[in-house]
């Protein structure tokens, strides 16, 4: 069957007759193509039901006899049957059969009588796209190559699962079929940021497994964006009617709003149990949405237990203009968050503005006229206005004294000894903005000032961008209100740039405050809201220099945010955001060395250690050229670049060049900038505890070959911590410091002391940790403590050693160390199997030692497959093979 025939066949089969002429008549199609269509069409709807399916079931014996005979092999994979076919090619389940591993794959292949450029370019196209997604909702890409007689192929993950919607027919409910497609959206937002649009989202192409992880399937029609074509070009349309938007049905130009109607589409039929184009008869009708003849009937009418709020949320996705849906993926979803959490939704103020704006278009005439008659009226509400401008002269007389004493801040903040007087000003501040706020319900312009006031006292109170006081649970009660008062403005000004930036802030420092407390979930939503708002302000023609710096800088708060998160992608993706907005502007310097700053961190990662040094080194010559308004300031930025390209250098719990002499000297300057810091406010925790992080790894490097050297830096952050009152985090960074300054301590035989820091360091972390009792992260400080603990032990008590060393590494894995997959990890986890197997031998334990070697090299063999050619990968492998031989 030639493929027009087929695929004009497949498009019009639901159809009823009225809209099979529409098509031919919209589309100019051709009379002889016209009658082999209407001649299939015919025999498919006067068709016996049992011998079409006698006929399917034969034709699909057929075709897997064939993929047994003609297509048995691709590369290394055998195709044991068919899972499905489309007009370009086919989707067998492959096994592997080369003896490497035992694998089960899903084969894409292009049809052998397909010789049309268009569809194998197609083709190729899908394989390089999917091989630039990294996503857990996103079916990865394995292998691909092409069979002997020159198709190419396509070997992914094979997904074990069964469509989205018949997973939700299961019998969940709406809020856990609302998460699932959060976690859809997601998937399709880490495509978007690439620049890929999917353009044939629908249920049949979001498979659910198992664990119920959703996977997005056949990116076979997907684009980038930079690549689409002109809207008057000729192109082939492959689309499902029920999921495509109005604009793919007009051949129109596509971009990520596209991808929001169909994932509307894909939500609404998960919601009501079929699509928004459906008829309760299962016909679709597509058609009458491109000429807008009809409107989507609303999913509370299909199934009444649809909320309210759920239909504001898909009429906005599901708009016909895409100018009037979600502004990006990200929105949607926050939307769908803002419903699960019970917090007003975007969708309901848009419906309302998208409403007015349709009436004003169509009655401008009257409207007019009616505004004039207002206008009339104004001098004759002068007297009632009168008390409320006085009342608005007093809110602004509390503004500008709550926004002076906030300010003062600024100026006092880098000033030594300066935490007393700045506690007694976040008192004070919170006095007056406790006082503005019972007022501010209904003033939009009093509770955006209030809002930045409570944005500002939590940065002071406990957010780690500037120096704080530390108080991370304050500083988190502060944005919450920060947070309801800008989102009560954003309901009534939807497109207020000064709200939208202010909404940004207040969830970047969210962000920041989330991912230190390990609410992980919690911190990546926020940054997507960060971003979302931002983008709006962005995306705007007269978008300020000044606006460009704030959002570089607060997209990289966003990188850092991922590095801290173990998620390295999206980490470089906000990085390389953030250095693109600062590079072009003269006045972004230090936004700019951040940036590079946090792009060389999370490339450091990912393994690519020389994109790490060069970005880097930019950073550096950068900041040693900001005219810093502080010394403080001046420090805080090169502590950080500092710090970061010593780990690059040498760090021996991580990827590095192996560069350890180098590597000392930058971390001493690191350690003797928060030094000086320390030194100048007895009562700052910032420079304490940065000073710590760079002492710690410093210290392991000298302890090589200098103990001496190594205990004097652990001894200097040791005290400097202990000035840290009432804070988590420098309590985990006391735990690391004990447990590594027992090292040096063993070494200039001090073994009592050492023992006696050890004691303290397992004490401390059994008084403040949260995991499970049965897991210990790698790692973590109280990973640092027991490793230090069976170390010192393997040295006087064997057979505790033994017991100490082998809970350990039952408590890691069962934490799940990831070391396979995440490479930041791989370092600390082949140093425990070294050790183990070092102890072992020492003990006569040989098979335990040499399965302990085992381990340490199938680590590092595991990364040379994964990053090929990779010094650093190299150089462990080859120290991984010595110690095993």
């Amino acid at each position: 069957m030639n493929s027009d025939v087929r695929l004009l066949f497949h498009e019009l089969a639901d159809l009823t007759p009225a809209e099979r002429e529409r098509v031919f008549t919209d589309r100019g199609v051709p009379a002889d193509l016209r009658a082999e269509v209407e001649s299939l069409l015919s025999f498919d709807s006067a068709s016996d039901g049992s011998l079409t399916s006698e006929v399917a079931q034969s034709a699909g014996q057929v075709l897997e006899s064939a993929a047994a005979t003609e297509f048995g092999r691709c590369g290394p994979y055998r195709l044991v049957r068919l899972v499905g076919a489309g007009g370009m090619g086919a989707v067998y389940l492959g096994e592997r059969i080369d003896g490497e591993i035992q694998q089960k794959v899903a084969v894409k292949l292009l049809r052998a009588d397909e010789h049309r450029a268009a569809w194998r370019d197609r083709f190729l196209r899908e394989r390089q796209l999917l091989a630039s997604l990294h996503h857990p909702s996103i079916v990865h890409v394995i292998d691909a190559g092409k069979t002997a007689d020159e198709r190419p192929y396509l070997v992914m993950e094979f997904v074990e699962g069964v469509p989205i919607d018949e997973y939700c027919d299961g019998g969940i409910g709406v809020r856990e079929r609302l998460l699932l497609f959060l976690r859809v959206c997601e998937g399709v937002s880490h495509a978007h940021q690439r620049l890929i649009i999917h353009r044939d989202l629908k249920p049949s192409n979001i498979l659910v497994d198992a664990s119920g992880q959703p996977k997005l399937l056949d990116f076979g029609i997907a684009k980038l964006l930079d690549e689409m074509g002109s809207p008057t070009q000729t192109v082939e349309r492959l689309l499902t009617p029920g999921y495509a938007s109005p604009e793919q049905l007009r051949g129109g130009i596509q971009t990520t709003a596209t991808d929001v109607y169909s994932l509307g589409a894909v939500l609404y039929k998960l919601l009501t149990g079929r699509s928004p184009h459906e008829s309760k008869t299962g016909s679709v009708q597509a058609l009458d949405v491109i000429t807008g003849k009809s409107e989507i009937t609303a999913a509370s009418r299909v199934n009444p237990a649809v909320p309210d709020d759920l239909d504001c949320i898909l009429r906005k996705a599901l708009r016909m203009e895409p100018e009037e849906r979600y502004a990006s993926v990200e929105a949607f979803s926050n939307d769908v968050r803002a419903f699960l959490d019970s917090k007003p939704v975007e969708a309901r103020s848009g419906n309302a503005w998208y409403r007015t704006r349709k009436f004003l278009r169509r009655y401008w005439v009257p409207v007019v006229a009616a505004a004039m008659v207002i206008a009339s009226l104004a001098t004759g509400l002068y007297v009632a206005n009168r008390q409320r401008m006085i009342a608005e002269r007093r809110f602004a007389q509390l503004r500008l004294l709550s926004n002076d004493v906030l300010d003062l801040d600024n100026t006092i903040r880098s000033l030594p000894g300066s935490t007393k007087a700045r506690e007694r000003l976040v008192t004070v501040s919170l006095q007056y903005l406790e006082g503005l706020a019972s007022d501010a319900s209904g003033d939009l312009d009093l509770a955006e000032e209030v809002a930045n006031g409570y944005l500002t006292v939590a940065t002071v109170q406990g957010v780690p961008t500037i120096l704080n006081l530390g108080k991370t649970a304050q500083a988190e009660a502060s944005l919450k209100k920060a947070d309801g008062l800008i989102e009560s403005v954003l309901q009534a000004r939807p497109s207020s740039r000064t709200a939208l930036a202010t909404s940004a802030r207040i969830a970047n420092d969210r962000m920041i405050l989330a991912q230190e407390d390990d609410r992980y979930g919690d911190a990546v939503a926020q940054a997507h809201k960060a971003a979302d708002r931002l983008n709006a302000v962005l995306s705007r023609a007269d978008a300020t220099p000044k606006e460009r710096t704030g959002a570089a800088t607060q997209f990289g708060n966003m990188a850092q945010a991922h590095v801290n998160m173990h998620r390295y992608p999206e980490a470089i993706v906000y990085a390389q955001r953030s250095v693109e907005l600062a590079r072009p502007l003269p006045s972004a310097k230090r936004p700019l060395a951040q940036g590079l700053s946090l792009l060389a961190n999370a490339y450091r990662y990912e393994g690519d250690l020389d994109a790490a040094f060069r970005a880097i080194e930019e950073a550096r010559t950068l900041a040693e050229q900001v005219a810093a308004p502080s010394e403080t300031d001046r420090a805080f930025l090169l502590y950080a670049i500092l710090f970061r390209e010593g780990l690059i250098l040498g760090d021996d719990d991580g990827p590095n060049l192996g560069r350890p002499q180098e590597a000392i000297a930058t971390l001493r300057k690191a350690v003797d900038w928060m030094e000086e810091g320390a030194r100048k406010d007895p009562n700052d925790s910032a420079t304490r505890t940065r000073l710590v992080s760079a002492a710690v790894p410093l210290g392991e490097i000298l302890m090589e070959h200098d103990p001496h050297a190594a205990l004097a830096v652990y001894e200097l952050a040791l005290g400097r911590i202990a000035e840290v009152r009432n804070n988590a985090g420098a309590r985990q960074q006391e735990v690391r410091a004990l447990a590594r300054s027992s090292y040096p301590l063993r070494a200039l035989h001090r073994g009592a002391e050492a023992k006696q820091r050890i004691v303290r360091a397992i004490a401390l972390a059994e008084k403040i940790r949260n995991d499970p009792a049965d897991q210990v992260p790698i790692g973590s400080y109280y990973y640092n403590a027991l490793c230090a603990q069976a170390d010192d032990e393997a040295e006087g008590d064997a057979a505790r050693a033994t017991e100490s060393y082998e809970k350990l590494l039952k408590s890691v894995m069962a934490a799940h160390p990831g070391h396979l997959t995440d490479l930041r990890n791989a370092p600390t986890m082949s140093r425990l199997f070294e050790a183990m197997a070092a102890h072992y031998r020492r003990t006569g334990a040989k098979e335990k030692a040499a399965a302990m070697d085992a381990r340490r090299l199938e680590t590092w063999q595991t990364w040379d497959r994964k990053l090929p050619n990779n010094s650093y990968v190299e150089r462990e492998l080859a120290a991984a093979r010595r110690a095993g031989s």
